[in-house]
């Protein structure tokens, strides 16, 4: 087995160390190789002294974005890897999470559940959409922050690979996220179609359990509260895998006496601050300070300096499940409501 992780934005390449580090303490004996078209010379000295790292430049891959990775899993397969494991760069590993891949057959595509808020989810839409026909249907949407594949996945990497670089997909993805039609949303919706059609209904397909398997943070109750009470009942901690899906930690920007002080309206200042709030007790960054003084650049997005995150923190004694709940409480009921006004729903056209 090999991880490969990609990512092509300076800026984050901060999750990557983070992957990185925690693949080390947790699967030390892991080979990773991380694409990074135009790396740094800062990052290819970071990554020169990590064991089991081979960093690729892949300078033909620059500006792809998400929609890389069939690209990548192929490559990489090609090279004769016989099973190779995509690792979003906004992934900490928590604990060693290769008993959830093992003993899963060769023809077995291994990929994790949508978090729980992602609309439309399951069904058949999206194959559908897609022109192609229908042959089952997942409970959930797929979720390609994880995607195990091995050579037996060759024809189907490259369908959707195809499916990626349609005209019409690359136009919609030239629109805001919100003015897509469903299935043109990335990468992920079009796997799910692919998944879903009868030429490739004979593929089996796992997926890793969200808030039991991986914590999808996107957003207070991207890891919801049903989740968190589950995994304290089953004194478990933290799933193997913590998600820091949407805004990334290290891009709170500006502290709180910045938020309060600028020009904004009320409600954008009000917007930015509880933002913030989810960022500093996210499990995601609790979990990223471990590695503070490995990542070999400053980090002040790993204080806390609201007031409010400072009294969760402290009340829950730093439990990573506990210290947000509060906050993903009440975000969860927010978003109960708006599911159920009908707010902001994306395009099924």
């Amino acid at each position: 087995m090999i991880i490969c992780i990609y990512e092509d934005r300076p800026k984050y390449l901060i999750g990557v160390k983070l992957t990185v580090l925690s693949l080390a303490r947790h699967c030390p004996d892991l080979p990773v190789i991380i694409s990074c078209p135009q790396p740094p010379a800062t990052f290819c000295q970071w990554a020169e002294v990590q064991l089991n790292v081979k960093l690729l430049a892949e300078d033909d891959l620059a500006e792809v974005g998400w929609n890389v990775k069939p690209t990548i899993l192929l490559r990489r397969l090609n090279e004769g890897h016989s099973e190779v494991v995509w690792i979003d760069s906004d992934i900490i590993v928590n604990r060693d999470f290769r008993q959830h891949l093992q003993h899963k057959s060769d023809d077995t595509v291994i990929v994790t559940q949508e978090d729980y808020w992602g609309q439309y989810q399951g069904g058949t839409h999206r194959t559908v959409a897609w022109g192609l026909k229908p042959s089952r249907s997942f409970p959930t949407t797929i979720n390609t922050g994880i995607v195990r594949v091995t050579p037996h996945h060759v024809e189907l990497l490259k369908a959707w690979q195809a499916m990626l670089n349609d005209p019409t997909y690359i136009q919609a993805q030239r629109q805001p996220y919100y003015a897509r039609p469903l299935h043109m949303l990335g990468d992920q919706e079009v796997l799910t179609a692919v998944l879903g059609s009868i030429e490739f209904s004979h593929v089996p397909v796992e997926m890793l359990k969200r808030g039991t398997d991986i914590a999808q943070c996107y957003g207070p109750a991207g890891y919801t509260p049903t989740e968190r009470v589950q995994t304290l009942l089953k004194g478990q901690g933290l799933p193997a895998l913590v998600h820091s899906m949407g805004r990334k930690p290290w891009e709170m920007g500006l502290c709180p006496a910045e938020i309060w002080s600028s020009q904004e309206s009320l409600k954008k200042r009000l917007r930015t601050y509880y933002e913030r709030i989810h960022l500093e007790l996210s499990p995601y960054t609790l979990t990223a300070r471990q590695y503070r003084e490995q990542i070999g650049e400053d980090a002040p997005w790993m204080d806390i300096k609201t007031a409010p995150s400072r009294l969760l923190a402290a009340l829950s004694a730093g439990d990573p499940t506990l210290q947000e709940f509060p906050v993903a409480l009440f975000d969860a009921v927010v978003r109960h409501a708006r599911r159920l006004i009908g707010i902001a729903r994306y395009r099924l056209n």
